[in-house]
Protein backbone atom coordinates (compact mmCIF):
# COMPACT_ATOMS: atom_id res chain seq x y z
CA UNK A 1 0.00 0.00 0.00
CA UNK A 2 1.34 3.42 -0.96
CA UNK A 3 2.23 5.69 1.93
CA UNK A 4 0.27 8.97 1.63
CA UNK A 5 3.46 10.76 2.67
CA UNK A 6 5.08 9.64 -0.61
CA UNK A 7 2.83 11.83 -2.73
CA UNK A 8 2.09 14.68 -0.35
CA UNK A 9 1.87 18.00 -2.21
CA UNK A 10 1.38 21.59 -1.16
CA UNK A 11 -1.34 23.64 -2.79
CA UNK A 12 1.22 25.25 -5.08
CA UNK A 13 2.64 21.87 -6.12
CA UNK A 14 -0.69 20.21 -6.86
CA UNK A 15 -1.88 23.27 -8.76
CA UNK A 16 1.22 23.15 -10.94
CA UNK A 17 0.85 19.42 -11.60
CA UNK A 18 -2.84 19.79 -12.42
CA UNK A 19 -2.23 22.74 -14.73
CA UNK A 20 -4.36 25.13 -12.68
CA UNK A 21 -3.86 27.77 -9.99
CA UNK A 22 -3.76 27.68 -6.21
CA UNK A 23 -6.74 30.00 -6.21
CA UNK A 24 -8.75 27.51 -8.27
CA UNK A 25 -7.79 24.64 -5.97
CA UNK A 26 -9.06 26.56 -2.93
CA UNK A 27 -12.19 27.63 -4.83
CA UNK A 28 -12.99 24.00 -5.69
CA UNK A 29 -12.67 23.12 -2.00
CA UNK A 30 -15.06 25.94 -1.03
CA UNK A 31 -17.59 24.75 -3.63
CA UNK A 32 -17.36 21.15 -2.37
CA UNK A 33 -15.79 19.82 -5.57
CA UNK A 34 -12.48 18.90 -3.93
CA UNK A 35 -11.96 17.34 -0.50
CA UNK A 36 -9.95 19.43 1.94
CA UNK A 37 -6.29 18.44 2.38
CA UNK A 38 -4.97 16.83 5.51
CA UNK A 39 -3.07 19.15 7.77
CA UNK A 40 0.58 18.90 8.74
CA UNK A 41 0.94 21.71 11.23
CA UNK A 42 -0.41 24.75 9.38
CA UNK A 43 0.32 23.34 5.93
CA UNK A 44 -2.35 21.58 3.87
CA UNK A 45 -1.06 18.49 2.08
CA UNK A 46 -2.75 17.00 -0.98
CA UNK A 47 -2.31 13.52 -2.46
CA UNK A 48 -2.79 11.64 -5.73
CA UNK A 49 -6.54 11.35 -5.11
CA UNK A 50 -6.85 15.14 -5.00
CA UNK A 51 -4.81 15.31 -8.20
CA UNK A 52 -7.10 12.80 -9.93
CA UNK A 53 -10.13 14.87 -8.90
CA UNK A 54 -8.55 18.06 -10.24
CA UNK A 55 -7.83 16.32 -13.55
CA UNK A 56 -11.42 15.11 -13.69
CA UNK A 57 -12.75 18.64 -13.06
CA UNK A 58 -10.48 19.99 -15.80
CA UNK A 59 -11.60 17.24 -18.21
CA UNK A 60 -15.27 18.00 -17.61
CA UNK A 61 -14.75 21.76 -17.96
CA UNK A 62 -13.06 21.20 -21.32
CA UNK A 63 -16.17 19.27 -22.37
CA UNK A 64 -18.39 22.23 -21.56
CA UNK A 65 -19.64 21.43 -18.05
CA UNK A 66 -20.06 24.34 -15.65
CA UNK A 67 -18.69 24.07 -12.12
CA UNK A 68 -22.27 23.89 -10.83
CA UNK A 69 -23.01 20.98 -13.15
CA UNK A 70 -19.80 19.23 -12.15
CA UNK A 71 -20.77 19.62 -8.50
CA UNK A 72 -24.20 18.11 -9.18
CA UNK A 73 -22.63 15.17 -11.02
CA UNK A 74 -20.12 14.50 -8.26
CA UNK A 75 -22.85 14.58 -5.62
CA UNK A 76 -25.55 12.70 -7.54
CA UNK A 77 -23.37 9.96 -8.96
CA UNK A 78 -21.32 9.34 -5.86
CA UNK A 79 -17.76 9.90 -6.83
CA UNK A 80 -15.18 9.36 -9.50
CA UNK A 81 -16.18 5.89 -10.69
CA UNK A 82 -19.67 6.82 -11.85
CA UNK A 83 -18.62 10.20 -13.20
CA UNK A 84 -15.92 8.38 -15.15
CA UNK A 85 -18.64 6.19 -16.65
CA UNK A 86 -20.60 9.30 -17.62
CA UNK A 87 -17.51 10.69 -19.32
CA UNK A 88 -17.12 7.35 -21.07
CA UNK A 89 -20.70 7.68 -22.32
CA UNK A 90 -20.05 11.21 -23.55
CA UNK A 91 -16.85 10.13 -25.32
CA UNK A 92 -18.66 7.19 -26.96
CA UNK A 93 -21.43 9.51 -28.17
CA UNK A 94 -19.29 12.43 -29.29
CA UNK A 95 -16.14 10.83 -30.69
CA UNK A 96 -15.91 11.71 -34.35
CA UNK A 97 -15.94 9.52 -37.42
CA UNK A 98 -13.99 12.25 -39.22
CA UNK A 99 -10.39 11.54 -38.23
CA UNK A 100 -8.61 13.64 -40.85
CA UNK A 101 -6.23 16.43 -39.97
CA UNK A 102 -7.46 19.75 -41.29
CA UNK A 103 -5.08 21.51 -43.63
CA UNK A 104 -4.56 25.22 -44.17
CA UNK A 105 -3.87 26.46 -47.70
CA UNK A 106 -3.62 29.82 -49.45
CA UNK A 107 -5.79 30.84 -52.37
CA UNK A 108 -2.74 30.63 -54.66
CA UNK A 109 -1.99 27.09 -53.46
CA UNK A 110 -5.54 25.96 -54.15
CA UNK A 111 -5.68 27.64 -57.55
CA UNK A 112 -2.31 26.11 -58.38
CA UNK A 113 -3.73 22.69 -57.61
CA UNK A 114 -7.11 23.34 -59.26
CA UNK A 115 -6.60 25.50 -62.33
CA UNK A 116 -10.39 25.58 -62.85
CA UNK A 117 -10.73 27.82 -59.79
CA UNK A 118 -8.58 30.44 -61.50
CA UNK A 119 -10.41 30.12 -64.84
CA UNK A 120 -13.92 29.98 -63.35
CA UNK A 121 -14.10 32.17 -60.22
CA UNK A 122 -17.72 31.13 -59.65
CA UNK A 123 -16.49 27.69 -58.61
CA UNK A 124 -15.02 29.22 -55.46
CA UNK A 125 -18.43 29.85 -53.91
CA UNK A 126 -19.58 26.38 -54.86
CA UNK A 127 -16.55 24.85 -53.15
CA UNK A 128 -17.19 27.01 -50.07
CA UNK A 129 -20.88 26.04 -49.98
CA UNK A 130 -19.89 22.36 -50.05
CA UNK A 131 -17.36 23.05 -47.25
CA UNK A 132 -14.52 21.66 -49.35
CA UNK A 133 -12.74 24.84 -48.29
CA UNK A 134 -13.59 27.24 -45.45
CA UNK A 135 -12.37 30.84 -45.76
CA UNK A 136 -10.45 32.33 -42.84
CA UNK A 137 -8.63 35.65 -42.56
CA UNK A 138 -6.98 37.09 -45.62
CA UNK A 139 -6.44 34.76 -48.54
CA UNK A 140 -6.18 31.61 -46.43
CA UNK A 141 -8.55 28.66 -46.35
CA UNK A 142 -9.03 25.66 -44.09
CA UNK A 143 -9.52 22.34 -45.85
CA UNK A 144 -11.63 20.19 -43.45
CA UNK A 145 -11.18 17.02 -45.52
CA UNK A 146 -8.01 16.77 -47.63
CA UNK A 147 -9.28 13.40 -48.89
CA UNK A 148 -12.28 15.06 -50.52
CA UNK A 149 -9.90 17.42 -52.31
CA UNK A 150 -8.02 14.35 -53.55
CA UNK A 151 -11.32 12.92 -54.84
CA UNK A 152 -12.10 16.14 -56.67
CA UNK A 153 -8.61 16.24 -58.16
CA UNK A 154 -8.89 12.65 -59.39
CA UNK A 155 -12.23 13.43 -61.04
CA UNK A 156 -10.68 16.36 -62.90
CA UNK A 157 -7.64 14.30 -63.93
CA UNK A 158 -9.80 11.65 -65.62
CA UNK A 159 -11.79 14.27 -67.50
CA UNK A 160 -14.84 15.06 -65.39
CA UNK A 161 -15.68 18.79 -65.77
CA UNK A 162 -15.20 20.71 -62.49
CA UNK A 163 -18.82 21.86 -62.25
CA UNK A 164 -20.01 18.26 -62.78
CA UNK A 165 -17.57 16.98 -60.14
CA UNK A 166 -18.89 19.52 -57.61
CA UNK A 167 -22.51 18.66 -58.47
CA UNK A 168 -21.78 14.99 -57.91
CA UNK A 169 -20.14 15.67 -54.55
CA UNK A 170 -23.19 17.71 -53.54
CA UNK A 171 -25.49 14.90 -54.66
CA UNK A 172 -23.52 12.30 -52.70
CA UNK A 173 -23.49 14.50 -49.61
CA UNK A 174 -27.29 14.84 -49.75
CA UNK A 175 -27.86 11.12 -50.21
CA UNK A 176 -25.37 10.03 -47.57
CA UNK A 177 -26.68 12.70 -45.21
CA UNK A 178 -30.03 10.93 -45.40
CA UNK A 179 -28.36 7.59 -44.70
CA UNK A 180 -26.55 9.07 -41.67
CA UNK A 181 -29.82 10.52 -40.34
CA UNK A 182 -31.58 7.16 -40.71
CA UNK A 183 -28.82 5.31 -38.87
CA UNK A 184 -28.73 7.83 -36.02
CA UNK A 185 -32.54 7.63 -35.73
CA UNK A 186 -32.23 3.84 -35.54
CA UNK A 187 -29.81 4.20 -32.63
CA UNK A 188 -31.94 6.77 -30.81
CA UNK A 189 -35.14 4.72 -31.11
CA UNK A 190 -33.81 1.26 -30.30
CA UNK A 191 -30.77 1.81 -28.05
CA UNK A 192 -30.98 5.24 -26.43
CA UNK A 193 -34.75 5.58 -25.88
CA UNK A 194 -35.14 2.31 -23.95
CA UNK A 195 -32.45 3.48 -21.52
CA UNK A 196 -34.13 6.87 -21.10
CA UNK A 197 -37.59 5.27 -20.69
CA UNK A 198 -36.14 3.03 -17.97
CA UNK A 199 -35.24 6.17 -15.98
CA UNK A 200 -31.61 6.53 -17.12
CA UNK A 201 -30.36 3.93 -14.61
CA UNK A 202 -26.75 4.63 -13.68
CA UNK A 203 -26.06 0.90 -13.23
CA UNK A 204 -26.84 0.41 -16.94
CA UNK A 205 -24.26 2.96 -18.12
CA UNK A 206 -21.43 0.46 -18.73
CA UNK A 207 -23.76 -1.72 -20.82
CA UNK A 208 -24.99 1.31 -22.78
CA UNK A 209 -21.42 2.45 -23.49
CA UNK A 210 -20.51 -1.06 -24.71
CA UNK A 211 -23.49 -1.06 -27.07
CA UNK A 212 -22.56 2.35 -28.48
CA UNK A 213 -18.95 1.31 -29.04
CA UNK A 214 -20.11 -1.88 -30.72
CA UNK A 215 -22.44 0.04 -33.02
CA UNK A 216 -20.00 2.80 -33.98
CA UNK A 217 -18.19 1.00 -36.83
CA UNK A 218 -21.40 -0.43 -38.33
CA UNK A 219 -22.52 2.63 -40.38
CA UNK A 220 -19.30 2.85 -42.40
CA UNK A 221 -19.08 -0.95 -42.78
CA UNK A 222 -22.73 -1.10 -43.91
CA UNK A 223 -22.44 1.77 -46.38
CA UNK A 224 -19.21 0.38 -47.84
CA UNK A 225 -20.70 -3.11 -48.24
CA UNK A 226 -23.97 -1.92 -49.83
CA UNK A 227 -22.17 0.55 -52.10
CA UNK A 228 -19.76 -2.15 -53.26
CA UNK A 229 -22.68 -4.45 -54.11
CA UNK A 230 -24.51 -1.66 -55.92
CA UNK A 231 -21.41 -0.74 -57.94
CA UNK A 232 -20.87 -4.37 -58.94
CA UNK A 233 -24.49 -4.69 -60.07
CA UNK A 234 -24.41 -1.39 -61.97
CA UNK A 235 -21.13 -2.23 -63.71
CA UNK A 236 -22.33 -5.71 -64.67
CA UNK A 237 -25.47 -4.18 -66.14
CA UNK A 238 -23.42 -1.66 -68.13
CA UNK A 239 -20.36 -3.66 -69.17
CA UNK A 240 -22.07 -5.25 -72.17
CA UNK A 241 -23.19 -1.88 -73.48
CA UNK A 242 -19.73 -0.38 -72.97
CA UNK A 243 -17.94 -3.24 -74.72
CA UNK A 244 -20.43 -3.27 -77.60
CA UNK A 245 -19.64 0.40 -78.22
CA UNK A 246 -15.93 -0.50 -78.45
CA UNK A 247 -16.67 -3.38 -80.86
CA UNK A 248 -18.92 -1.17 -82.96
CA UNK A 249 -16.23 1.51 -83.25
CA UNK A 250 -13.61 -1.06 -84.25
CA UNK A 251 -15.86 -2.51 -86.99
CA UNK A 252 -16.58 0.83 -88.58
CA UNK A 253 -14.35 1.70 -91.58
Amino acid sequence: MTDPEDDAMTVEEIARRAGTTSRNVRSYQTKGLLPHPRKSGRVGLYDRFHLARLELISNMQERGYSLAAIGDLLEAWDGRKTVGEMLGLERALSSRYHDERRREMTRDELEGRFEALRRQPGLWQRAIDLELVVPTEGERFVVPSPRLLDVAQTMLEVGVPPEVALDELANLRTQLGGVAKSLVTLFKEHVWKPWVDAGRPIRKLPSLVRKIRKLRPLPTVTVNAILAQALDAELQASVGELLSQVSKNESEP
